[in-house]
């Protein structure tokens, strides 16, 4: 059985990117001290926000 969390992460997106895009997100994740997956979710949620913003 799995964990107990608060905020349950059930869908998976994928994505395939060369290598140069793939440096580009590790570098991105190391700078801010987080991992890939939480980087793209940070930036969904500032995309969000700008798109909102600019509607």
């Amino acid at each position: 059985m799995g964990k107990n969390v608060k905020n349950p992460k059930k869908c998976i997106v994928s994505c395939r990117v060369n290598d140069s895009e793939m440096e580009a997100l590790s570098k991105l994740a190391q700078e801010a001290g987080t991992n890939i997956s939480e980087l793209l979710r940070q930036s969904i949620f500032l995309l969000e926000q700008d798109f909102r913003a600019s509607a």
